[in-house]
């Protein structure tokens, strides 16, 4: 049985009249006369009493006509639904976690994205930047977050730059260096200093310890901390200090301060980017790009590059 059997049948039960329903599927009366037979002989069931007169449906008819519409309607919404997904507008969007440093600008972008596209549903999965990356060639996300400005050089994939800032050290606001204007990075020469990651995928770390090098300085305790918020916990506690964008505004949300860093060897560049693989992106992500483009931070915060 195939649904082409499903369409004849349904004519005719409709429309009573084999001439009609011929004219209505655009094939001669014999070839119809003859699908629905072959219809009966497959199932065992008489489902049209006809004559030269009339056409009428048997109770079987009238059950299995019931079901075939439903049927028929099933595929037609499925290949709708298969369409719009085609199209971008429904399916899912995975993207990874990236916390409270995309407050700036993931919220709006989310509800754009739902107001243009309400049937996609967007998931976040929790996993490191790094992970991120993994996670995108292998398919399990399909929109991750990287920093560092080597992200727009990653194989496979494209980017775009989403936030540029310098960091700043971060500190509780009840530390003692949270009513100065600046600090330098001698003053941190004896202090525990934070750091999200682990020692083998940690950015965070490497431009820390660069930045630290170049000035002819070493920190005297450097932690790992896994997970952003985490990170933001601990700073918070006032269990170390660590170095974050300056663009990031946390005393209202964690009590943390963030202060400049001055001297010539003080500025290093952070910068965060949207990442997605470059071959077979689909539109879902595309959209969602797009409306990130249009609600990543304005001024020094933001940034205006695609690679």
């Amino acid at each position: 049985m195939e649904l082409r059997h499903l369409r004849y049948f349904v004519a005719v039960a409709e429309e009573l009249n084999f001439r009609r329903a011929a004219e209505r599927l655009n094939v001669t009366r014999p070839a119809l006369s003859k699908q629905i037979k072959d219809l009966e002989v497959e199932t065992g069931l008489k489902l049209l009493d006809r004559d030269t007169v009339r056409v009428a449906l048997t109770d079987a008819g009238k059950v299995f006509l019931a079901d075939s519409q439903a049927i028929l309607d099933d595929v037609e919404n499925a290949v709708a639904r298969a369409r719009e997904a085609q199209n971008g507008r429904r399916g899912q969007l995975r993207i990874g976690s990236v916390g409270q440093i995309a407050a700036s600008f993931l919220p709006d972008a989310l509800r754009a994205f739902r107001g243009h596209f309400p049937d996609v549903e967007v998931t976040f999965v929790e996993m490191t930047p790094p992970e991120q990356l993994e996670a995108l060639a292998h398919d399990e996300i399909d929109l991750g977050f990287a920093y560092g400005r080597d992200t727009e050089k990653v194989p496979g994939m494209s980017s775009l730059l989403l936030v540029r800032s310098t960091f700043g050290v971060s500190m509780s606001k009840d530390h003692p260096f949270a009513s100065r204007r600046s600090l330098r990075l001698d003053d941190l020469r004896y202090k525990t200093i934070l750091c999200v990651g682990d020692e083998k995928h940690s950015t965070h770390r490497r431009d820390i310890l660069a930045m630290f090098d170049e000035a002819g300085a070493t920190p005297a305790v450097v932690r790992q901390i896994v997970g952003f918020e985490s990170l933001l916990t601990m700073v918070a506690a006032d269990q170390g200090l660590s170095m974050l964008p300056e663009v990031l505004d946390l005393r209202a949300s964690h009590g943390i301060v963030t202060l400049p860093l001055v001297g010539e060897k003080a500025k290093v560049d952070f910068t965060m980017w949207a990442v997605w693989k470059t071959s077979g992106a689909s539109l879902l992500v595309r959209n969602f790009v797009r409306l990130l483009e249009r609600n990543r931070p304005a001024g020094p915060g933001g940034a205006m590059a695609v690679a």
